[in-house]
């Protein structure tokens, strides 16, 4: 039978295309993570399981009935029902026996008060709930940031492999030049020598870095949950100082899903305590019964072998109230104070750690932005440096070191700019993720 292809299908084709064929956007990488990632699959599956144990709770509110039935034989003959001073009045011939007893019954239980343990246990749960749905908000953002990161460091390892290779044509044409001018006279041979060597150790600086560009996009493509990862699509990185202010920042952090978790937990906890506590208040119940006991009359009974049957019904309230249990009441209502205790310092770290957080993430953007700057001022400085010695080198008026020096700052400058630019981005991501923007 053909199998129906869906939009979902299409789409998911239509990415892997662009992974393999026409390069793969970051947008892309981030919902291919998402729609792929076993971790959020098993988030939701938490998220249904916390549904499931609310309803259950909530159920339990309203009691159970149960289907009771049995057949049971006794050594000695039984009445029907228990005996009682009316039923004898009619003749003990009258009262049905029996050895074998068929006993059929519907009964209904519920807790009419425990302490509102109960109560708790549905407050935990409906707040275990949305525990699990903050959880599966952070686990998104933690992988987006994750995609971002490593598509950001692939894309800075290719661009620095590019001037890279730029860098080794350069010293390429200039050993050329070099062996002419041995040839001529006019250079000595060490100099080639000199340029060899600078461009044998910039070839394998090559080698490494597409070492490293194979091993990041690997790890991409097991982020993504994909076979394999290949071209990239750059965009464009405007690197600008941050003009909002501080307050700001400090505001949204407090309203953030992490800080709003570190107080559910607490919530979480308090409720725990509650319900530890309910141990100390009575448990009321109540129970009905309605059933049928049938059998026939035993070989004793003066009408055997005549089949019998008797309705049976009983409705009740229990009450329990625990007086005295040497202690272990005290000890599990403590444990639950400790607990709530624990979960009130951790939420304290937590909004701690946010605002740590915060502040580093913004100390980031600044020095990226500073590194930029200079990144900017030191390659143009080292682009007329570099100039000024390709002609003097090629005058005579300067040695080959001094060449190959301005060459190889020229490189650096580079390679500085890079990193600068996309250590800007991932801070500047870093931000986004504490704020939690990166599904925006």
């Amino acid at each position: 039978m053909a199998k129906k292809f869906t939009l979902h299908h299409l789409l998911v084709c239509a990415v892997l295309l662009s992974v393999k064929g026409y390069g793969l956007t970051l947008d892309e990488a981030i919902t291919t993570t998402l729609n792929n990632s076993t971790d959020l699959k098993k988030m939701k599956m938490g998220i249904e399981l916390s549904a499931h144990d609310l309803k259950q709770k909530k159920a339990s509110n309203y009691g159970r009935v149960d289907l009771m039935a049995s057949m049971t034989h006794y050594n000695l003959p039984r009445t029907l029902t228990p005996l009682t001073p009316a039923s004898m009045a009619s003749g003990a011939a009258q009262i049905p026996t029996t050895q074998d007893m068929l006993s059929g019954a519907v009964a209904y239980n519920v807790e009419l008060f425990n302490g509102m343990a109960t109560t708790r246990s549905i407050e935990i749960a409906s707040l275990q709930k949305e525990i699990m749905k903050n959880k599966q908000k952070l686990t998104k953002e933690q992988l987006i940031y994750n995609v971002q990161t490593l598509y950001n460091n692939i894309l800075a390892v290719e661009s620095k492999a590019k001037a890279q290779e730029a860098y080794i044509e350069t010293l390429r044409d200039l050993h050329e030049k070099v062996l002419l001018r041995v040839q001529l006279g006019s250079a000595a041979e060490l100099d080639a020598l000199k340029s060899k060597a600078d461009l044998s150790s910039a070839e394998a600086t090559l080698a490494q870095l597409h070492s490293n560009i194979a091993i990041l996009k690997d790890t991409l493509a097991t982020v993504m949950m994909v076979p394999s990862v290949d071209n990239l699509q750059p965009y464009d990185v405007k690197v600008q100082s941050l003009s909002d202010d501080t307050q700001k920042y400090n505001k949204l952090i407090t309203q953030t899903t992490k800080a709003k978790l570190a107080d559910l937990d607490v919530k979480k906890s308090k409720k725990g305590y509650e319900k530890a506590s309910s141990v100390y208040y009575p448990k009321v119940s109540f129970n009905a019964m309605y059933g049928l006991n049938a059998g026939y009359n035993d070989d004793s009974n003066p009408r055997p072998d005549i089949f019998n049957s008797e309705d049976v019904w009983q409705a009740g309230v229990d009450v329990k109230w625990n007086i005295f249990d040497f202690g272990a009441k005290a000890s599990g209502v403590q444990k639950s104070k400790i607990a709530l205790i624990q979960s009130q310092l951790q939420s304290q770290k937590t909004k701690r750690e946010l605002q740590h957080s915060l502040y580093e993430a913004l100390s980031k953007i600044d020095t990226a932005v500073a590194q930029y700057k200079s990144a900017q001022d030191t390659l143009s400085l080292v682009t007329q440096t570099r100039k000024i010695e390709q002609i003097r080198y090629e005058s005579g008026a300067s040695e080959i070191n001094d060449l190959l020096y301005a060459q190889a700052r020229y490189l650096m400058a580079q390679s500085a700019l890079i990193d600068a630019k996309y250590n800007y981005q991932n801070a500047k991501n870093y931000l986004d993720y504490i704020l939690e923007k990166g599904q925006k």
